[in-house]
């Protein structure tokens, strides 16, 4: 079978009892034997794979193509054509890794098969990742490892660099090297390395000494490594040089320290590392600007004293012209309430003034009105009369005519004799009345005529009297106005009086209420005062140098603080950690690009 000899079967077979996973393939690349590693690999990773690849089937593997395993398969098919030698790779399924070796099977110069070995990549890649993060932390911090009794195996070059030491100069020796010789013989250490045999991490801040006595201040733990039979085999120690943030801290505490105990008269002037450098400035600025600060306060406290007390001498003469001034207005708010009511009167006299002329106004409307009627009256009655002349005229013509026909008569009476005679009485008789009525008809023309002329007197008086009424009305209306104007200008006075009055009132209660104020002011000054001197015996606690000179001094002269050196410690600059490639291990893929991931 693939060009193998005849003990081919026997050969399989004890492929069954080995631990590597083996598949072979024909040399169409159909899968003709899988061993119990290979099947159980490929079992138990079946559900993720046909997530990615649904023609798989683990039961149908034997016989399958295994094309099947790849999106691409003529990648793979050309690469295997040409495959003369042994050909590693790493293929992704999913979230799944596997490493392969892939081996062609010769017979001549013939292939005959292909045999894979199957290998789950996730420890390799997880070591590999562990391993790449061990060098990044390499990188930045010191690490050195010692056996369980203690003694050095190795330090990387950061410790090395940290503690001034070479490899050579400390491998084989006791980590007491790095320690004070006093603490070394102590229980306590001691007990350290009991409780790190015992699988314990110890985690601290630690002081160690370098070449030389060099000290330095290291974050570190050390860690216990255990082997499979949870035996440690030996203690890594991971650390971070933090002797420059210590330093700055002391530093910076001891200055805090002063600073506790009133003195503002220092600098700190050694220079810390660069990443601490700006705390330094920033607490000698703090400091400077707080000796000024209290220096200026030291001055202006002598200064609010003096002025405290002008104060409280100014506030007493203020206190006396305010009462004065209170009882000026009190007197005015008096006479303002007075003239208050007479004018409250007077607008009141002239309301009622301006109601009487409003009645007087409509009287004399009232009276214009009946004129009018009159002259009316009297013009119908002179029409009347006129009518009645009319009358009278038609009955001085009747008479006359009357008087004509009794004369008619007499002479028609005459000529008829004594036939006539009684006649002639009649006519006679007719003719006395009818010139006793044209007198009286002219009697009564007369008296009409002069009653015309009474009549027509009594219209001209009765008009003359309407005109007066006329004349007398608009005076009223006029006086009205006036009354009108002077109860509104009474009711404004009043009205302008009462806010005077209100404000006259409102500023005695203010200058009694500046009275009460000013008697409080002269409490504040004195407390003020008070305050004063004890804001001094404050001030005095404090060490200010020559940023307070006393009273004397008009203003605060500015001079250089003395310095205080901070403790002298070593620092040593920051190393960049070496950078290493990353060792390969295993049968990791060497050739990625020629075995397309899926």
């Amino acid at each position: 079978m693939f060009g193998m000899p005849s003990n081919t079967r026997a050969q399989l077979e004890s492929l069954e009892v080995i631990t590597a996973n083996i598949m072979i393939a024909d040399e169409k690349l159909n899968i003709r034997y899988m061993n119990s590693a290979v099947k159980n690999l490929l079992r138990e990773a079946e559900s993720d794979l046909k997530k990615e690849l649904p023609r798989f089937d683990f039961a149908k593997l034997i016989g399958s193509n295994i094309d099947i395993f790849h999106k691409n398969p003529g990648h793979q098919r050309n690469m295997l054509a040409s495959l003369q030698n042994q050909h590693k790779a790493t293929i992704w399924v999913g979230q799944r890794a596997f490493d392969l070796i892939v081996t062609p099977l010769k017979s001549g110069s013939k292939t005959t098969g292909f045999v894979v070995e199957w290998a789950n990549a996730k420890e390799r890649l997880q070591n590999l990742d562990f391993q790449n993060q061990m060098e990044a932390i390499s990188r930045v911090q010191a690490i050195i490892e010692f056996t369980p009794e203690g003694e050095v195996v190795s330090a990387n070059q950061n410790f090395l660099d940290a503690l001034g030491y070479r490899m050579d100069e400390i491998k084989g020796k006791h980590h007491s090297l790095f320690i004070d010789p006093d603490y070394a013989r102590t229980s306590d250490y001691q007990d350290f390395w009991t409780a790190l045999r015992a699988g314990k991490f110890q985690a601290a801040e630690f002081t160690r000494y370098g070449k030389g006595g060099k000290k330095v201040v290291i974050n570190a733990s050390y860690n216990p490594i255990l082997d499979d039979r949870g035996r440690v085999t030996k203690v890594v120690k991971f650390a971070t040089d933090v002797t420059e943030r210590v330093t700055a801290v002391d530093t910076i505490g001891d200055a805090l320290g002063r600073l506790a105990k009133g003195d503002v008269s220092f600098n700190i002037d050694q220079a810390f590392a660069p990443d601490f450098e700006s705390l330094r400035t920033n607490l000698n600025e703090a400091v400077s600007q707080l000796a000024t600060t209290l220096g200026a306060v030291a001055q202006s406290t002598d200064l609010i004293d003096s002025g405290s007390r002008e104060i409280s001498s100014s506030a007493e003469d203020l206190s006396k012209r305010t009462e004065q001034q209170a009882a000026s207005l009190e007197e005015t708010a008096a006479a303002l309430d007075e003239i208050t009511v007479n004018v409250n009167n007077a607008s009141k006299r002239a309301e009622e003034a301006r109601h009487a002329t409003q009645a007087a106004d409509t009287s004399a409307t009232r009276s214009g009105q009946i004129v009018a009627e009159a002259v009316g009256a009297m013009a119908r009655i002179e029409q009347s009369s006129n009518q009645i002349s009319n009358i009278i005229g038609v009955i001085d013509e009747i008479a006359f005519q009357t008087n004509l026909l009794a004369l008619n008569a007499g002479v028609e009476a005459a000529r008829a004799g004594e036939a006539g005679k009684g006649f002639a009485v009649v006519a006679q008789e007719v003719r006395e009345l009818a010139q006793r009525s044209a007198q009286a008809a002219k009697e009564i023309k007369e008296l009409i005529r002069n009653s015309s002329e009474e009549v027509k007197n009594g219209v001209k008086l009765v008009s003359e009297t309407g005109e007066a009424l006329k004349t007398i009305q608009d005076n009223i209306v006029a006086v009205n106005d006036h009354m009108q104007a002077i109860a509104s200008s009474a009711r404004e006075q009043a009205t302008g009086l009462s806010e005077v009055n209100s404000a006259v009132n409102q500023m005695d209660q203010v200058t009694q209420q500046n009275a009460a104020m000013v008697e409080e002011s002269n409490a504040a000054s004195a407390t003020l005062a008070t305050e004063t001197q004890r804001l001094r015996q404050f001030i005095s606690r404090f060490t200010l140098g020559l940023h307070y000179a006393g009273k004397q001094s008009a203003a605060p002269t500015s001079h250089a603080a003395p310095r205080v050196a901070a403790p002298a410690t070593p620092t040593s600059a920051p190393r960049k950690a070496p950078s290493r490639p990353a060792p390969v291990h295993g049968n990791a893929a060497l050739k990625q690009d020629e075995w397309q991931e899926f």
